[in-house]
Formats: structure tokens, sequence, C-alpha cells
């Protein structure tokens, strides 16, 4: 069987350099099937050739894939996937595919999407939107696009539909610290606050497991008594099926989780468990709420209409930032509910390994968690600058002193610090 890849050359034609190799026997043709490249330069064939046959060598497929259209791909990539996502996922990844047909048209060759017409779509890259038509996409929304552009590709690859990913090597846009929409670290102190003016039990209850737990919304709204071991302590995170009554809840990446609770936080629930009307199964919400919504689910079923976790809750984001005011708690950037979670990531980064904290919060990628080691707030630049002048003023004393050691100052920075 040929295995090599070898480089021919013929003066008669106008792109005269062919590059050839072999694919794996075909039963129905009796033999290999043969492939080439063509080059006008020697230099670029001589590229080539040596780029394929380390491809090889490492066990790269030899065989090109069959052609298929975009649009048909982009059909069976929405079927094979679509278990895997939530709603919001399916929604993002299917406007992905219509920008797609748009772009290329749902004809185009998937083979024919190369890295210099996938960075053209990229680039290109307009909101759809009937309220701001044209209107360019944010950086950090651009990104998603790519981000969602790569996996795409990258299963076409593992399918064996695409030999390589068009949009792997496409940078993401750098989003500065400056560029970034600034969130409102919520301080222990904010937080206790928050628990003081909160005007019910079930608030109190809301504030302490979203800042202990760094729950998302969707898993703080969608928890049941059976969620919360007592004695243990633990918070579990996991998919719950639908019911005729209670519609489903999809965990991000579906990957379940334990999170420990604090004992004020546990002693809290366990007073809004006594307390509480159980005609909602769901801890968090009231009973005038938990109807609404089952009411919602009941007419999704009826009419086929998706569900999705933005329907659980109404006006939460604004009692919360009425609830700040009470508190007197002054905003240094936005307020959200996510910003619950962020906190609670800051606080197990400063004391807490990475992995831990990794997986604390449920997330996929540990680069995802890295980013709250990285984060500087007013306390570390206060005491690096105290530390940079308590090193001077040592180094200034030393001159006096000869009985002066680095080592014990630093051990009382430390302390101090």
């Amino acid at each position: 069987m040929k295995t090599k890849v070898i480089l021919l050359h013929d003066p008669r034609k106008r792109l005269p350099y062919v590059v050839r190799w072999y694919g794996k026997f075909d039963p129905a043709i009796g033999k290999q099937k043969r492939y080439g490249k063509s080059f006008e330069l020697k230099k670029d064939a001589e590229r080539f050739k040596t780029s394929k046959q380390a491809e090889f060598n490492k066990g790269g497929r030899r065989d090109r894939p069959v052609d298929m259209t975009l649009g048909h791909f982009c059909e069976k990539y929405m079927q094979r996937r679509r278990h895997e996502w939530a709603e919001k996922t399916r929604l993002a990844v299917e406007d992905l595919c219509n920008r797609f047909v748009a772009y290329f048209g749902c004809e185009a060759s998937l083979a024919g999407i190369t890295p210099d017409r996938a960075a053209a779509f990229w680039s290109d890259a307009k909101k759809v939107d009937s309220r701001c038509p044209g209107a360019e996409l944010s950086k950090s929304s651009r990104n998603g696009l790519l981000r969602y552009s790569r996996t795409m590709f990258r299963y076409a690859v593992t399918w064996g539909d695409l030999v390589a990913n068009p949009f792997a090597e496409i940078k993401l846009i750098r989003v500065g610290r400056k560029n970034r929409r600034k969130w409102h670290y919520i301080t222990p102190a904010d937080y206790f606050g928050l628990l003081r003016v909160a005007p019910t039990l079930r608030w109190k209850v809301f504030y302490a497991v979203a800042y202990t737990s760094g729950a998302r919304l969707g898993e703080l709204v969608n928890l049941t008594e059976a969620d919360i071991n007592l004695k243990k302590g633990v918070l579990r995170i996991a998919d719950r099926p639908g019911t005729n009554q209670l519609p489903p809840f999809n965990l991000k990446d579906h990957e379940e989780r334990m999170v420990p609770l604090p004992r004020h936080a546990i002693k809290l629930v366990r007073g809004w468990i006594k307390q509480r009307d159980s005609a909602s199964p769901l801890l968090l919400l009231s009973t005038e709420r938990f109807h609404h919504v089952r009411q919602r689910w009941i007419e999704c079923q009826k009419t086929g209409k998706p569900w999705l976790n933005d329907y659980m809750t109404n006006n939460l984001i604004r009692d919360i930032r009425t609830h700040a005011k009470w508190a007197g708690i002054e905003l240094d950037g936005s307020l959200t509910l996510h910003c619950f979670r962020k906190s609670a990531g800051q606080n197990w980064a400063q004391h807490l390994p990475m992995n831990v904290v990794k997986e604390l919060m449920g997330h996929a990628d540990i680069s995802t968690t890295a980013e709250f080691y990285t984060m500087v707030g007013e306390e570390h630049e206060a005491k690096a600058q105290w530390v940079t002048e308590a090193m001077i003023l040592d180094a200034a004393k030393n001159k006096k002193d000869a009985r002066w050691t680095p080592g014990l100052q630093i051990d009382r920075i430390r302390k101090v610090g």
C-alpha cells in the first residue's frame, strides 16, 4: 500500500508542481484513491508536502471527507447535540446556523469554508435585530460567536466531515480590564447589610444561599427542600426532570455538584422550611409565584413552546437593588444577580486552591476559574502600597540598626496583611 506523499513536476501545466498522496484501499474500485493539490511555486508545494507527510505520520486520515453542504451539516449538528444543551444554548446555536446560512448560503460546500472565509464571516458579523438593524456586536458577543463557531466546526472534524477547523486559528478579541463592564463585588459587610434589611425570611434565605453557595440564578430558583441536607450542611445542585405540574431544570453542562453551606445559612434555611407555605415545592419561590410558573409551564406543554428558566422569576433584580439602597451599599459597579455568584468565587479564591474553586463553581474549564485569581481589588492595591512603604522604611532603618533583618520585617508585614 502506497503511504508516501510525493512531489511531481509537469512544466506543461499552469500550476506545474503537484503534491500527490493515496487514501486507504477502497474495495469498490479495487485500489487506493488518489488525491492531489497543485501549486505554482515549488517552495509552496514542498511546504505542503512536508506538512501533509507529518500529518499522516501522526495518524491523520488519508482520505478526504465526503463533501457536505453547510445546510446539511447545520441540521446534522443540531440533531446530534441538541439533547446536550439548555434551551438558551440551543437558541444561540440556532442563531449561529442562521448566520452561517445567510452569509455562505445553504448549498455552500462545507469544505469550501476556508480559514480566510471564516475570518471574513467573523469580522463582518452583524446583529440581526429588528429594533437595531445592522448594529455591530459587542466585543464580548463576537467572542461568544467565535467560541460557538470553533466548537461547531471542531465536531465537523471529529465526525470526518472536514479535514481541519477553519476557525481554529482566529484569535479572540482582547477585552482589557478598562473595557469590561465593571461589576460590584459584594463584600461580607454588604452581604450582612442585605440580611439586615431583607423584608422577609424568604429573602434572607435567598441572600444567604446565593452569597455562600455561588449558585446561578436558575439553580437557586429551582431548589427544593430535598436539595439541602440540613444535617450535613450541604447543597446539592443537579438536573430535575419535568412533571405535569413542575417544569424541568437542566443544569449547565449537566454536571451535578455539592456545595457546603455555612452554619448561619443552614440555620436560616431550617427556619424558613418550618415557616413557609408548603404549597410551593420550590424552596425560594412564593406560593403565588409558583402558581404563575405552573400555569406558564402547562401552557408551554399545550402549545409545544420550549421552557426557559427566565419564566421562573420577575422583577427580582429590581427588588435586590432596592434592598441595596436600604442597606446603604455604595455600588462601584453594576449590581446584577450574577454578582452574588462572582463574589462567592472571589471569596473562595482568596483562601482555596484553584481546583477546589472550580468544582464548587461548577466550571467546565479551569481557565474560567482562573479569572478569580487574577482580579485585583482596591484592598489589594492598598496592601501593595503599604508593603512597599514598609520595606522602604525598614531599609532606611537598616542603615541605623545593624541588628535589622529583612526576614523579621516580612513576617511582620504578613501578620498585619
